[in-house]
């Protein structure tokens, strides 16, 4: 490809080493914030109080357990990976392996294609090996110190193994090969366009999504007039002037989790209630089964939901999270760009000067070169989503739905139990919103701001 003698003349090893750095610092970290996770989870032996009275003592044991046994499972990932991942960068394995795959089919031919689909199939086989480490340690030290035995025997394990190597060739295989003939045929400025056909893709999306998507889920249907749950939604909507044609039930199939969602914007928002979230799926007991008995909110719980939704709604969240992700994606596009196209890269991993395979080229950048700015964005996304959770809570609280979504968030969360305790520092780093516990607390600061500004 051209330009690359653009770039300056930086000395590989310089490169290389940074390359380690970015994985060391960044693997040490999320060990710590697990770590942090690990300590909070072995502290919070009783359940906590804002949750006394829905969860058994006896199931918040096996959350607990449960919790442990994931945090430690991660700690020993992470340390793996950190080890694996600093000898494949220090000890060639990237150039070794195109370099096998290259061998391969020399007799046949020198098409970079055709080598990257072999290199494709020989680096799938490699990952799942890698990953051996992970899975023996889980299966044969972490289930029996937890009390979680397995449920499959080992050699099932290995039949799984090589089963998903041979199915992931019809996806990688045709995605690389995608990849290598965009870069050859577009040429230098190929992020570029990756980065309009993804923006134009998602918005495309937004149109589709109700009649590709959705219908996976079960039947989507307008929330039916005439009924008490159209009633009280009613109430909510004509307040801020949402239209109730744009309110719809889904009927799900096998789904048990319990959600509603807005998306969408002028003729195409929706606000969408999973039937898991009403009480008895909003049916008789006698057409469900006996364990979904109970579950779901009453009709004025659901209608504090949807208020919460028409907060997302009034606040524009959805223009706001689509102009973020387009910007995020252009930065990343551009960064990934500017890594791609540094020979000093792939000598750094490597290769000799002058080889930069395209398919090697995107997973070392991917991978290693803009982890520190992927994190940071993450992070900083992360962020504005609870934000917009927070503000929505606030919203659904003003329209004086506070009590009805706090009761149910408890009695979502009472449906679908799982650990409810994080480390503050470790629910930032992963959390698209705040936990239980912090949306509680939130609610409840804000019953007393109001409180104190009553009796002034």
């Amino acid at each position: 490809m051209a330009f690359y003698d653009s770039w300056p003349k930086v000395d590989p090893v310089i490169v290389l080493v940074v390359l380690c750095l970015i994985v060391l610092v960044d693997r040490i970290w999320l060990m710590i914030l697990v770590k942090r996770q690990q300590l909070v989870c072995l502290n919070a032996i009783m359940v906590p109080e804002d949750l006394r009275g829905i969860i058994p003592p006896e199931i918040y044991y096996r959350a607990r357990i449960y919790e442990l046994h994931k945090t430690e499972l991660q700690l020993w990932k992470y340390l793996i990976d950190l080890i694996i991942s600093l000898c494949e960068l220090a000890l060639g394995f990237y150039p070794f392996l195109w370099g096998l795959s290259v061998k391969t089919l020399k007799p046949i031919t020198s098409d970079e294609l055709y080598i990257t689909m072999i290199f494709v199939l020989y680096l799938t086989i490699y990952i799942c090996i890698r990953f051996l480490p992970v899975l023996i340690y889980d299966k044969c030290l972490l289930e029996l110190r937890y009390g979680m035995s397995g449920k499959f025997p080992w050699y099932l394990y290995c039949c799984i193994g090589a089963l998903a190597v041979v199915l992931s060739q019809f996806v990688l295989i045709p995605v690389a090969i995608l990849i290598v003939i965009s870069v050859q045929i577009i040429g230098y400025y190929f992020f570029l366009w990756f980065w309009l056909f993804w923006a134009v893709f998602t918005l495309i999306l937004v149109f589709f999504l109700p009649y590709c998507c959705i219908p996976c889920i079960g039947r989507q249907v307008v929330l039916p007039e005439g009924t008490a749950l159209h009633a009280e939604v009613k109430k909510v909507c004509d307040v801020v002037g949402f239209p109730m044609k744009r309110v719809f039930i889904i009927r799900t199939r096998t789904m048990q989790y319990s959600n509603a969602y807005f998306y969408g914007s002028c003729c195409l928002k929706r606000i969408v209630i999973f039937d898991t979230l009403l009480l008895n799926k909003g049916k008789e007991v006698s057409e469900i089964q006996p364990y979904e008995v109970g579950r779901g909110l009453t009709n004025i719980q659901v209608a504090g939901v949807v208020c919460h939704e028409l907060g997302h709604w009034k606040y524009g969240h959805f223009y706001k999270a689509t102009i973020i992700m387009k910007v995020h994606f252009f930065l990343t596009m551009g960064l990934f760009g500017l890594c791609f196209h540094c020979p000093q890269l792939y000598m750094a991993v490597g290769f000799a000067p002058g080889v930069m395979p395209i398919i090697v080229g995107f997973i070392i950048v991917l991978r290693f070169a803009l982890t520190p700015y992927l994190t940071l964005a993450n992070v900083l996304m992360l962020w504005n989503l609870r934000r917009f959770e927070y503000a929505a809570d606030n919203f659904a609280h003003r329209m004086g739905y506070s009590i009805q979504l706090r009761m149910a968030l408890i009695k979502i969360y009472a449906d679908h139990m799982s650990f409810p305790v994080y480390d503050n520092c470790y629910a930032r780093w992963h959390h698209t919103h705040p936990t239980i516990l912090q949306r509680l607390e939130y609610q409840e600061r804000l019953d007393a701001k109001d409180m104190k500004e009553g009796k002034r």
